[in-house]
């Protein structure tokens, strides 16, 4: 799935015009994997196995259903911006009311740095896992760690891409690793998953289920995902417009489905190795140490250092997503060095925020923390997609059908009352 992704410049460089060869459609395979970063980030970790700890394979249909959810949103950014060759930002900030577009630019700015918050918390607890490294300095090297990668690669087009195309490998390995030595029961899974409607009477299931939607879906990979297809999409001939739609929307659907199995084999692995023996297990701090007590050494190994893999990562595509939405807010980029330094001091401001509101500065309530904000940020850029997605004059023939445009609104709506509904949960008890 490599694909080129340009550092500093973007688009086709200066007098390319329209292509009508085979080539450019290639441009469009790559987006999706750099997406479906998001949708493993350590966020989901903690969601994926507290679930499987407390529900065994239950929730997994769940799992399923909030990458569905994702895969539709995902492909709608995608499709925008085959139609406009212009991203999400661009046209949240062009045709959509200032207020609005403000009101969706902070609240993405403010997803960007919660983001990063949940990275750097994630590579700091793996990286004491591994190398027992104290909290504080975790962060600071997971920190520098990202910069590094963002300075090396400035002006070498596509090593971002590779990077993290090696980190997901890391990952996805160490998952087929741990369900090997775990060894889940398909037949009970099977049973779990077909009862699991019953657990969402459960307030503490309800709650658990509305975590992991709310660590699927996130809204800077919304601008991510658009702005990197937007840039591939520029000088395809019209006649092309419409294969090269498919193309981003098959690259959208492989990405996020290698994306739910993994997340799949997470509550999994949970389930086989930690579900029915004591106590939920509801840190990754206590994910690895249970690991090591039922899976050996070498399971909490792998464990640990596919975490940092997904952390760090995300924190990579997080970066550049906050790039992306510069560009299309105020007309201009961030260079990578400001931009990533200036999240994770965002990152750390935040974290002070949440102390000095009487939270428990714990690495697994920072973890919760970032899935709150990124739930109250949703729904400022899932409104602004859905109602430009939904203009026949700026979709031309890429028009969504009436079904699929409600369809999408009604979505839209029932992942905000599911939001109000955590938060709700989170701080009204």
């Amino acid at each position: 799935m490599s694909a080129v992704l340009a550092t500093e410049t973007h688009g086709l460089p200066a007098g390319a015009g329209p292509t009508t060869g085979a080539s450019p459609l290639r441009r469009l395979v790559g987006p999706g994997l750099l997406v479906a970063v998001g949708y493993m980030d350590p966020g989901n970790w903690a969601t994926d196995i507290a679930g499987g700890s407390s529900y065994r394979y239950a929730l997994i249909s769940v799992v399923i259903a909030a990458s569905l959810l994702g895969l539709l949103f995902q492909t709608l950014a995608a499709r925008l911006a085959v139609a406009t060759g212009e991203d999400l930002a661009q046209l949240t900030a062009r045709h959509l009311p200032v207020p609005v577009a403000r009101a969706a630019w902070l609240a993405g700015e403010l997803a960007i740095v919660a983001t990063a918050l949940a990275e750097l918390v994630g590579g700091a607890i793996a990286l004491q896992l591994l190398f027992g490294l104290p909290f504080g300095a975790g962060l600071a090297f997971s920190a520098l760690a990202t910069l590094g990668v963002m300075v090396l690669s400035k002006g070498h087009p596509g090593v971002h891409e590779k990077i993290v195309n090696g980190l997901l490998a890391v990952v996805g390995l160490s998952f087929v690793a741990l369900l090997l030595q775990s060894r889940p029961d398909f037949t009970q899974a099977a049973g779990d998953v077909a009862r699991s409607g019953g657990l969402l009477h459960n307030r503490e299931a309800l709650l658990l289920a509305l975590g992991i939607v709310g660590a699927t879906v996130m809204p800077h990979n919304l601008y991510l995902h658009s702005g990197l297809v937007a840039e591939r999409a520029r000088g395809i001939a019209m006649p092309l417009r419409r294969r090269a739609m498919q193309l981003a929307t098959r690259d959208t659907a492989v990405a996020l489905g290698f994306a739910m199995l993994v997340n799949v084999a997470i509550l999994a692995v949970a389930a086989a190795s930690l579900g029915g023996r004591g106590p939920a297990v509801t840190s990754l701090a206590g994910a690895h140490a249970a690991l090591r007590l039922s899976l050996g050494a070498a399971a909490a190994l792998i464990f640990g250092a596919a975490l940092y893999a997904a952390g760090q990562s995300s924190a990579i595509t997080g970066v550049l997503a906050g790039r992306l939405l510069s560009r299309g807010f105020r007309g201009r980029e961030s260079s990578t060095w400001v931009r990533g330094i200036a999240t994770r001091l965002g990152a750390v401001i935040l974290a002070c925020l949440f102390v000095g509101a009487g939270g428990v500065a714990t690495p697994d309530s920072l973890l919760v923390f970032s899935q709150v904000i990124l739930s109250l940020a949703l729904p400022f850029a899932l409104v602004p997609l859905v109602l430009l997605a939904s203009r026949p004059a700026l979709m031309r023939e890429f028009s969504l059908p009436p079904a699929v445009r409600h369809g999408a609104a009604a979505l839209t709506a029932g992942v905000a009352l599911l939001d109000m509904g955590l938060l709700l949960v989170q701080f009204g008890g």
